[in-house]
């Protein structure tokens, strides 16, 4: 499929030949391969070329993969090392609670739940998608507006008490808990939060709850970027 912009959808079908069997390919293999014409190739890679995403061997004229490309697969592949440490760390919030446990981010007004690790324990359990957006309301909204906005007040309120709690806000009989999250140069990212429904959260097990999520702060400070 073709994203309608030539030239773009060129330069993919060039980058997309490379692979570990093909590290150094010349123009005529990549002229059959892609059934595009030498000098259009050789147009093209000299705009990746100037990007960093290709490179030329001067002493045989065959293209590489440049740093460029490096770098996107390595930002790749730090996306599935964070999924895979923070849904860990949700996992463990998950058992120990016995609710469910997120992860959420601010995109403008909304607030997204980027991983989730829905409870098992209860017929009762509060079920949410990951990628799922919202509102900025609840525990979880709360905190990203707060500190997404720099709201002095609320972050204060929010620093000393250490959390924040909700329930019946966006869903009846829904309840939350949540506690902003930092990284290691206490920048802040987002929120984590357990969920379920309000009878599972009287003040006993919200300090419970509290103490579980913010045992796992500093945990996440090291993957949270």
């Amino acid at each position: 499929m073709y994203s309608g912009i030539k030239v773009i959808d060129k330069a993919f079908e060039i980058l997309k030949v490379f692979n570990q069997h093909k590290i150094s390919i010349s123009l005529k293999e990549l002229s059959e391969i892609t059934n595009l014409n030498k000098s259009t190739i050789i147009r093209v890679c000299k705009s990746l070329i100037k990007h960093d995403f290709l490179v030329k061997n001067d002493a045989n004229g065959a293209y590489q993969l440049g740093p460029g490309s490096w770098k996107m697969g390595q930002i790749f592949n730090s996306n599935f090392s964070l999924e895979s440490e923070v849904k860990k760390v949700l996992k463990e919030i998950c058992s120990k609670t016995g609710q469910s446990a997120g992860y959420w981010i601010r995109s403008g007004n909304k607030k997204v739940c980027l991983y989730r690790i829905n409870s098992t324990e209860s017929e009762l359990t509060h079920y949410l998608v990951e990628g799922t957006s919202f509102p900025l309301v609840s525990a979880t909204g709360i905190i990203l507006k707060a500190f997404g906005d720099n709201n002095k007040v609320l972050m204060e309120q929010i620093n000393k008490k250490g959390y924040v709690f909700t329930s019946n806000e966006r869903i009846n009989n829904i309840a939350s808990v949540a506690i902003p999250i930092f990284d290691l140069n206490n920048v802040f990212k987002g929120s984590i939060n357990v969920s379920g429904w309000k009878q599972f959260f009287n003040p006993k097990l919200i300090d419970e709850y509290v103490k579980i999520l913010k045992n796992k702060q500093n945990i996440l400070k090291k993957f949270i970027t």
